[in-house]
């Protein structure tokens, strides 16, 4: 019973051992000298905690770096000791034991997470400052330590006083003269330069003063003093700064981890000491001055009394403090807002960038805690919303904009919900409504009403601009043409304005087309005229032999504006353009596709993919990863030893693996010695395609080589079709089509990747083509064919070198295509003006205080994990891949990652189905939320098994919508399927291929592969652990809300005079706090020891029944007996109870045989001792009365009763029985059926055919005939004339593939249907 509960704790002891052998005899000498109760696991770490514990053996590098290795062995168990222990509630001491690990563990790691940060890519640090920080961290520690109840605001308070004593410190050795920050601007010195007084400033202030004197000790210096500084101050100020930024790097951490955290709500005195760190200084003159008004992260001091005026450290802290709830830390933040309104006193701009700043973080906090109920969120807030309620004085500034928070949020929902609405149809990238569609249109409704009660026109201004930046212009246009009462007033939808066109963009390459052509330069207009000849082609205009080429230039562009597919239209004739006067080697392969395509037959293609199996990065794990495939050509990867251990089965039908290493028949490994990378073009339909990185091309990268690739082989047809077929794999009928579909398939694409709409990534396009027009990137290579891969890899490497300035630059380069737009005579639009986000248009507007503000109504692009993913995969270096490989993969797979931490409770609900299964008869036609209401559940594993049914439905969904992203191969058949209340649960059963097995399969592999790529940086050694061994410790746990606080809180930016914002994210640091805070220490989960459930185990019916056909004589019911059962048997759940005794008999009879004439009652209550079914069997006709050698035919009879009735309820009985048998008659095929069985033994013909489907259906083909098959079943079972009547009368025509319509259709027919059954709850 001990080892029962214990085994892990045990398990736990075996692993710490294995780590730290010397403790097995600490332990011995604390037994001998005192025998308290031995809880091993905790004395255990309690000795390793205790050797550990900081003293001043750390005084040198090389010793910090030993510490920092030990204590980061121990981190792993400590996740694993719980409070949650059955022991704890026996053993006192075993709770106070447990209470002090836990608190000395706290102690040490705070002082681990220090050094950590400080060494953190070291290789030595200066003797005398790691000396001084040694002494000031080990009298933290002792300090911690003293005290068992240490409150986290004393915890706080410590940690604080020791970090400046420590900045204290490193100013002593960095700095002579002590200076930290440039007295003039306050910001960090990173240019210094030394006065002749001594003093250090930033060079750049010392040139802007005017006055030539030191503004710290007053000193004059000459007028031609020339700002410099000597090496060595140089090298000190760096190392000061890098230390600071360390110290900044740890306390962030800290307050995460050890102050906030996922501890409970903290106390006040926690919540004051952080808005005093945030609450920035009042600013000098100086600083006033100074064009850059907000300073970076890096500025981050816990050393001052104020921390950093830094917009996105303050939200950090907001958003740590509202995971505790907005209503438990409001009090906290009305003194966050009035502290922080006595330092910004200076500009109403300072202003509205703060009290946006709050709006935004609330905002922002509001998505991932209401993606479950959004519909009814945003319907609240939008039918309750009052807005004049919070426009008078006394109305408190918090509530004011948590309100403005909440409307934001619900309007931006309401324009989803409108593009869902009005575009899904129209435009394939927006996706069909879902969920309650009734719930929408309420939402959609509640806006309305609030719009028409409105004072003002700002929610209609919101509500707009989200619809532009989702949508664009034009799809905006026709939401607005269909909901008109979203326009403010005065506001009209021009009847001229069509798409955007974006022949402005095309300006500078039609200049140089228009020059060329007036300069009569022979070879230059030789370019130009198969341009135009194709545009002529594809725009169908009229052909006039002799005119001259700037008139045809002219035609074009006109043609183009009034084209209805202007948009590519543009695209490529831009493409053309780019390509006939570009010198940029990188469009020499682009021109001869477009103008001589047989030229590049043989050629590898840019973005085209790889064999991936040839290059084993893509799919080798562990050293001994194996290809195999199976015999229908299909490969599969053996992990471990790289031999197969267990059987699965393929998607073919074929069973695949082996046991000890004896691979099934067909099961061969295979050697990769060929690259089949294929040269050509060889992507397949547009609609199968999805964002992806292609080697090191990032995937707005490939979306740009894509669209120039496509727009080429389409201008390419019309120089020689057939050399642009020759390069296709596939070659589809309509070719040009193929390509149009393809290049809108491009900026859909890239859209995504860019997280921008469809009109941003248009408008991408074309700047990358001047961009692309003024490169010269490439020069002196030859690149205008690729008959090499390593000709392609050349290639990719150029144009990724070309794309990442023109990505760094994008942001700005379309804010200046919006300002040329505005300034355009189209531009004065003045709804044109209010999707550009331009202030307020609207004059004379009632007072509404904070909701009258126009800033409060900008459009804020929210940071997410695409727009995170874009600038990560920029990071990919040639040969190296991406330098952040545990963020990339982390991102680019949250959507499930983020539900792997419910796997625990998977496993649970999946052991319990398989008990279910295995101890109930009929459990297959029980639906997910039948099972979940049996009334044997607790509460607690009630609410498990729904997380874990919810988790299951939201990543089954996820696999559904995108089967090609989630690594997992789904069988054809099963993915239409979705999961509801409804849903029979044997689909949650982890049967091979089930939806439960797919599901946990992936989030295994989800959880092994972040650690593995983990622990490729880190080095540390893996654990593997069983599925039975998974706790809720063991397995990542990991939100995108946890990714973007993480992500901000290493983000620096800058905003200018003019509003330019330029942000820097920290990748490396927070790929190091990732793998630290949710991924160090998490095992390797064995995906074969998850829980399984093999079909054939369901199916071992037949094989019981000729088991007990040789123990014992077996008789068939007499006709009377058969008719009683089938006319008075009207309860599913007597018979369901009826038929789980009968199994169990059955299964006793297969092994132990017995007596053919002992009464069955007796046999159970004498023999099973089940004296509780023998009282059921009284309420079952004929039961009673019958004998051991009925009990086969009875079965029989009772199971094809029971799904009689479940037909006439309306449920299906055949949920096992494969789809392929359940196609529907026709309404003249079953006429002519019903006709049949007029003259059969219906009931023996639904026992018969009963028993014919469950039993041995799947051994049949479906083109079988089903008379014929149905006939030699019945051979060994019934006599001739039976068989006639039962066969005589079917068509020859039915097919086994109706077999189960065959069946209803008999019900349908029979007298025995009757509505008179008894409908009750299944329990």
């Amino acid at each position: 019973m001990e080892y029962f509960y214990l085994r892990e704790e045990y398990q736990l002891f075996v692993d710490l051992v294995k780590s730290d052998e010397t403790v097995t005899s600490e332990l011995q000498k604390l037994y001998e000298k005192d025998l308290p109760e031995m809880f091993v696991t905790l004395d255990t770490l309690n000795i390793l905690l205790k050797k550990v514990q900081p003293t001043d053996n750390l005084l040198s590098f090389e010793a910090c770096t030993e510490w920092l290795r030990r204590v980061k062995s121990i981190k792993p168990w400590m996740e694993w000791i719980s409070i949650d222990n059955y022991q704890i509630h026996l053993y006192e001491k075993k709770r106070e034991l447990l209470k002090s690990v836990l608190h000395q563990w706290t102690c040490t790691n705070i002082v681990y997470m220090f050094f950590d940060h400080l060494l953190h890519n070291e290789t030595q640090i200066d003797e005398k400052l790691l000396r001084l920080l040694v002494k000031q961290f080990i009298f933290t520690w002792n300090r911690l330590t003293e005290t068992q109840n240490f409150e986290p605001a004393e915890t706080f308070e410590l940690v604080t006083k020791v970090l400046k004593k420590c900045n204290e410190n490193a100013d002593t050795v960095y700095l002579v003269k002590g200076v930290k920050d440039c007295k003039s601007c306050l910001l960090e010195i990173t240019d210094p330069a030394e006065l002749p007084c001594g003093h250090i400033f930033c060079s750049q202030c010392i040139r802007e003063w005017r006055s030539k004197q030191c503004k710290i000790c007053k000193d004059n210096f000459p007028e031609d003093y020339t700002p410099t500084a000597t090496v060595a101050t140089r090298e000190a100020v760096a190392c000061h700064n890098k230390f600071r930024r360390k110290c900044n790097s740890f306390f962030v951490e800290f307050v995460t981890t050890s102050v906030l955290g996922d501890r409970g709500t903290p106390s006040p005195e926690v919540i004051t000491r952080l808005i005093q760190f945030v609450a920035c200084k009042p600013s000098s003159p100086e600083h006033q001055a100074v064009k850059r008004v907000c300073k970076s992260k890096s500025e981050l001091s816990p050393f001052e009394e104020c921390m950093d005026t830094s917009p996105t450290i303050k939200s950090s802290l907001l958003k740590l403090l509202l995971q505790h709830g907005f209503n438990n830390i409001k009090v906290h933040l009305e003194k966050y807002l009035s502290e922080m309104e006595e330092k910004i006193s200076i500009s109403k701009r300072n202003w509205d960038h703060f009290y946006f700043m709050v709006v935004h973080c609330l905002e922002d906090f509001m998505y991932p805690s209401s993606q479950d109920d959004v519909n009814h969120l945003a319907e609240s807030c939008l039918s309750t919303a009052d807005l004049s309620a919070f426009c008078s004085r006394n109305a408190s500034k918090i509530d004011t904009l948590q309100f403005i928070a909440r409307l934001r949020f619900s309007i931006s929902h309401v324009a989803t919900v409108l593009g869902r609405q009005v575009l899904c149809g129209a435009a394939p990238n927006i996706p069909s409504p879902s969920g309650n569609k009734q719930e929408e249109q309420d939402v959609v409704n509640a806006m309305k009403k609030l719009v028409a009660n409105a004072q003002t026109p700002w929610p209609q201004i919101f509500l707009i601009r989200n619809l532009y930046n989702n949508y664009g212009f034009i799809p905006m246009q026709k939401i607005l043409q269909a909901e008109k009462w979203i326009l403010p007033r005065g506001v009209e939808i021009s009847q001229h304005m069509g798409a955007w066109s974006n022949i402005t963009l095309m300006f500078s390459v039609l200049d140089r087309a228009e020059n060329k052509i007036k300069n009569k330069d022979p070879q230059e207009v030789q370019r130009l005229i198969p341009v135009i000849k194709k545009m002529e082609n594809i725009l169908q205009t009229p052909l006039v032999p002799e005119e001259p080429l700037e008139n045809k230039m002219k035609k074009i562009v006109d043609a183009l504006c009034r084209h209805k597919n202007k948009v590519l239209m543009e695209v490529v004739f831009h493409t053309a353009l780019t390509l006939a006067l570009s010198q940029s080697p990188l469009t020499q392969l682009f021109r001869n596709i477009c103008f001589n395509p047989h030229v590049v037959k043989g050629s590898y293609l840019p973005t085209m993919p790889g064999d991936l199996l040839f290059d084993q990065k893509n799919w080798k794990i562990g050293q001994y990863d194996t290809p195999w495939t199976c015999q229908c050509g299909s490969y599969w990867i053996v992990t471990n030893c790289g031999r197969p251990g267990e059987v699965k089965q393929c998607l073919c039908g074929a069973k695949v693996g082996g046991i000890n290493h004896k691979p099934e028949r067909g099961f061969v490994r295979k050697a990769i010695t060929e690259d089949k990378t294929g040269k050509g073009y060889i992507l397949g339909s547009p609609s199968t395609r999805r964002i992806e990185l292609e080697r090191d091309l990032s995937p707005a990268s490939v979306c740009l080589a894509r669209a120039l690739l496509h727009s080429s082989m389409l201008l390419g047809i019309y120089t020689d079709k057939q050399a642009i077929l020759s390069l296709m794999t596939e070659k589809p009928k309509d070719v040009a089509k193929f390509f149009w579909d393809h290049l809108e398939k491009d900026i859909e694409c890239l859209a995504e990747a860019l997280s921008r709409n469809t009109e941003d990534a248009t408008v991408t396009v074309h700047l990358f083509l001047q961009h692309l027009s003024n490169s010269t990137t490439g020069q002196n290579m030859a690149l205008n064919i690729l008959p090499r891969q390593e000709d392609r890899r050349q290639w990719e490497t150029c144009f990724k070198t070309l794309t990442q300035p023109f990505f760094q630059a994008l942001e700005q380069s379309l804010t200046s295509v919006k300002q040329q737009r505005m300034r355009d005579a189209q531009g004065s639009n003045l709804l044109l003006q209010i999707a550009y986000g331009q202030m307020s248009p609207f004059k004379d507007q009632p007072n509404l205080g904070l909701i009258g503000m126009s800033y409060m109504w900008r459009f804020e692009q929210r940071t997410s994990i695409q727009t995170l993913m874009h600038l990560l995969q920029q990071e990919h270096r040639e040969g190296e891949g991406n330098r952040y490989p545990v963020l990339l993969e982390l991102m680019s797979k949250l959507q499930n990652i983020q539900h792997v931490q419910h796997l625990p409770d998977i496993f649970s609900l999946q052991k319990a189905l398989i008990h279910f299964f295995q101890n109930s008869h009929g459990g297959e036609i029980y639906s997910v939320q039948q099972f979940l209401d049996q009334h044997e559940l607790s509460e607690d594993q009630r609410s498990a098994f729904c997380r874990a049914v919810a988790t299951i439905q939201k990543v089954w969904s996820n696999i559904r919508m995108k089967p090609l992203c989630s690594d997992v191969r789904v069988p054809p058949d099963l993915l239409p399927k979705d999961i509801n209340a409804n849903t029979a649960v044997l689909k949650l059963l982890p049967t091979p291929l089930s939806i439960g097995y797919l599901v946990t399969r992936l989030l295994i592999q989800l959880q092994n592969s972040c650690v593995d790529t983990a622990t490729q940086i880190t080095k540390e050694k893996q654990r593997v652990i069983s599925a039975e061994e998974v706790k809720p410790s063991s397995v990542l746990k990991v939100t995108e809300n946890d990714l973007i606080t993480a992500t901000l809180a290493n983000s620096q930016y800058v905003i200018e005079e003019d509003g330019t914002k330029t942000t820097h994210f920290d990748f490396q640091t927070l790929q190091r706090q990732v793998i630290q805070r949710f991924i160090s220490g998490k095992p390797i989960i064995k995906a074969q020891t998850a829980p399984s459930f093999a079909l054939n185990s369901m199916k071992t019916l037949q094989y019981t029944k000729t088991k007990v056909r040789e123990q014992l004589q077996q008789e068939s019911l007499s006709v009377n007996q058969l008719k009683r059962i089938m006319e008075e048997a009207r309860s599913v759940n007597a018979i369901s109870q009826t038929l789980a005794t009968l199994k169990v008999v059955a299964e006793f009879l297969a092994v132990t045989g017995g007596d053919p004439e002992r009464q069955l009652s007796e046999y159970v209550k004498n023999e099973l001792k089940m004296d509780a079914s023998v009282e059921q069997f009284r309420d079952m006709p004929v039961v009673p009365n019958t004998q051991l050698k009925h009990i086969l035919s009875l079965w029989q009879t009772l199971s094809a009763k029971r799904s009689v009735l479940l037909v006439q309820m309306n449920q299906n009985p055949f949920c096992l029985v494969s789809e392929q048998y359940h196609e529907e008659l026709s309404a003249e095929k079953e006429k002519a059926l019903t006709t049949a069985l007029s003259t059969v033994n219906l009931d023996l013909f639904l026992i018969e055919l009963h028993e014919m489907i469950i039993v041995p259906l799947d051994s049949f083909d479906p083109q079988w005939g089903l008379k014929e098959t149905f006939r030699s079943f019945l051979e060994d079972r019934q006599d001739d004339a039976c068989i006639a009547n039962l066969t005589g009368t079917l068509s020859p025509d039915l097919l086994l593939k109706d077999v189960v319509s065959i069946w209803k259709t008999a019900v349908r027919t029979s007298k025995v249907h009757s509505p008179t059954y008894i409908q009750e709850r299944l329990t």
